[in-house]
Formats: structure tokens, C-alpha cells, sequence
């Protein structure tokens, strides 16, 4: 039988404080995060992500960065950087090597300051993506990571303030607002504010695991009840739209793997319960099974390829999880009444349909049926 959900309570907070594993990975942070400050940055960004590491770096409230780590770097760490509201904040140090961080952060600040960023902040984050190193654009952070190259091809969560300007700015890349964040191929965008929180929350969970976001999220205040808060502010604790916690933590694995395979057994096993289970959620919820609900997303993000990239008909059915291009074309033709070929080709809206037909073209002789 499945325990009911515990409330969460100070006395909750000290146990998971007092658990018996110790303090792992050799008494090294588990979380390091490196973050780059651009002139008129919002406090709020930056407050969000900082308090929610603080919480969960060490026990109690003591502010010792014990399991998480952060440094705000400069080029000119002696110059303080002013936000949106006008209140500085001091650098704690100049560039160190991007593989001393998990992630590299860039808060952005307002727009018509987005020129004023330092060439060697710029040159710091291509670095970092080309070590390796996850990168996160903020607020207006991913207009940083785009107008750097960053975003190529990939997936962005927009605040609705900014998606027209960013859109307009960069058509190349798939622009979406509703999400407290979209970590796209190591690639990390967050429309700021409240989201903040979701997205360090999920940091945190990752490196430090569910108790130590779990806490982070309670010492901020963050509402624990679905009808608390009206907007999603928590992947820790799964706040959406969506009532149950399994299919929540479920659909944002989808979100989060447009372009992998997923199987709705592996889905099951991720949110611990029998693919039975989890198909009897889908369709209470969405009236779809999971293999639906997924079709259904890759086709959209799909059509959205062929609009805004030279990427072959092929290329996107395969990028899109499909197994080959006559699949994608049948898929897209039932959902859409469209093929792809002729949707790109009217760079009209879907709904308004088009008529031709587009022929797949043959795979090798030598490639297997």
C-alpha cells in the first residue's frame, strides 16, 4: 500500500539534517555552480538561486557552503555589479577554470543592457560549453547563451515578457514559455523570478538528492500543497498543473527527452510504478496512453523543425525519437493532415492543412528493413 504524503515539518527538516550517511563524496561539495552577473541582473534571480543552495548545503541554518558551492565571478572582480533595482553586489573573485563548476550560470539583466556584458564574460561561456561544462542562461540569460551560439538547435524557457523579442532575435531556436526551466543536451534556460527556485531545486536534487531539495524548498517557503501557488515553482516537489506526483515527475521526463527514446516502461521504472499503472494515469488525466502523449510531443516539436531549421525530413524524424522517415511522415500526416515536406514548404499554419503528398525518400539498399 502506498504511505500517504507526509507533511513536511521543522521536525522533518532536523531529520534529514541528522541522516546517518554523513556528508559524502569525501567532504567535497556535491554542487559547485560558477555564475556571471550581467549589468541590471535581477536580485530575485540571483536570491532564488543562492538561497536555495545555501539551504541545502548544510545543517540547520548556517550558511556554510558544505555540500553546495557557489562563487559569482568577474573579469574585474573589484567592480561591483549594479542590478535592475540599482543595489550592487561585490565579485567574489576573478575567472577560475570552468571545470571547477557543475554549471556555469549567466543571470542576464535587462535588455537594453545585454550589449553591456564584458567580451570576456562572453569568451568565459563559450569556454566552459566547450569543456563540457553544463551552461544556464537566467531572466534574460538565454539571450546571452543565444547571441553566443549556445542555443543552436535547441529548446528554451522563456519568460512571456521576453519570448516575442527572443524569438525575433533567434529563430534557430525553439523558444516556449510554462516551464520553470528546460535543460536541453547540457544547455540550461530558466525564465527567472519564482522559477529560480524550481531550477536550483532540480540542481540540488540531482547532485545532493530529493531530502537536501526537499529541505531548500521548506526553509524558503516555497507553498508544499498544490493549490498554495499559482504558478509552477519546484521540480523537487513536482508543482504543475498536474494533480498526481508520479504523472508529474513523468511528464517532465518527456519534456526533458524530446529528442531520446523513451518507453513507457522505462517511465514506469523512473516514477516506481508498473507501466499498467502509469498507463491508467495517462489516460485518466489526458484520455492518451503514454506512447500517445509522447507521439504527440515529438510531433510537435518536430513541426516546429521544420519551420525554423534546414534539417531533412529525415534528420528531424530521427532527432525526434522516430525510427525512420516514413514513420514520422504517417505520424505527422494523422496528427496534422500534413505531410511534413508540404507543411514546410506553405509556412502556413498546421490547422489550415495542406494538400500534396511528400514521397520519403528510399534508404540505402544497404541499410536493414
Amino acid at each position: 500500500m502506498t504511505k500517504p504524503p507526509r507533511d513536511i515539518s521543522w521536525q522533518f527538516i532536523d531529520e534529514i539534517d541528522n541522516l546517518p550517511d554523513g556528508w559524502p563524496n569525501g567532504g567535497a561539495p556535491e554542487l559547485n555552480v560558477g555564475i556571471l552577473l550581467w549589468p541590471e541582473f535581477p536580485l530575485m534571480s540571483l536570491a532564488g538561486l543562492l538561497d536555495a543552495l545555501r539551504h541545502a548545503a548544510d545543517m540547520g541554518d548556517n550558511s556554510q557552503q558544505v555540500r553546495c558551492s557557489w562563487t559569482i565571478m568577474s573579469h574585474d572582480p573589484g567592480l561591483r555589479v549594479a542590478s535592475s533595482s540599482g543595489i550592487t553586489i561585490q565579485p567574489d573573485c576573478g575567472f577560475l577554470p570552468p571545470e571547477t563548476f557543475d554549471y556555469v550560470v549567466v543571470i542576464g539583466g535587462l535588455l537594453r543592457s545585454l550589449h553591456a556584458g564584458s567580451p570576456p564574460g562572453r569568451e568565459y561561456l563559450r569556454g566552459a560549453y566547450a569543456a563540457g561544462v553544463p551552461v544556464a542562461g537566467v531572466c534574460t540569460g538565454s539571450f546571452v547563451l543565444a547571441e553566443e551560439g549556445l542555443m543552436a538547435g535547441r529548446r528554451a524557457s522563456l519568460h512571456p515578457f521576453h519570448i516575442a523579442d527572443f524569438r525575433a532575435r533567434f529563430p534557430g531556436v525553439y523558444a516556449e514559455t510554462g516551464s520553470d526551466f528546460i535543460d536541453d543536451r547540457g544547455v540550461l534556460t530558466c525564465p527567472g523570478g519564482i522559477s529560480t527556485i524550481g531550477l536550483a531545486s532540480e540542481l540540488i536534487r540531482r547532485h545532493c538528492g530529493p531530502d537536501r531539495a526537499t529541505k531548500a524548498i521548506h526553509q524558503m517557503a516555497v507553498p508544499n500543497r498544490i493549490d498554495a501557488a499559482p504558478v509552477s515553482v519546484s521540480r523537487a516537489l513536482g508543482f504543475t498543473r498536474v494533480a498526481d506526483g508520479r504523472l508529474r515527475r513523468a511528464v517532465f521526463l518527456i519534456e526533458q527527452s524530446l529528442v531520446r527514446p523513451v518507453s513507457t516502461e522505462w517511465l514506469a521504472g523512473q516514477v516506481n510504478i508498473s507501466a499498467r499503472q502509469l498507463t491508467r494515469l495517462f489516460r485518466q488525466e489526458f484520455d492518451q496512453t503514454p506512447g500517445e502523449f509522447i507521439r504527440a510531443a515529438r510531433l510537435k516539436y518536430g513541426r516546429w523543425l521544420l519551420k525554423n531549421s534546414a534539417e531533412s525530413v529525415t534528420e528531424i524524424a530521427l532527432r525526434t525519437g522516430f525510427s525512420d522517415c516514413a514513420h514520422f511522415i504517417r505520424a505527422f500526416r494523422q496528427q496534422y493532415q500534413c505531410t511534413p515536406g508540404d507543411y514546410r514548404a506553405s509556412r502556413e499554419p498546421v490547422s489550415e492543412g495542406c494538400r500534396a503528398e511528400t514521397v520519403c525518400p528510399a534508404p540505402p539498399s544497404s541499410s536493414p528493413a
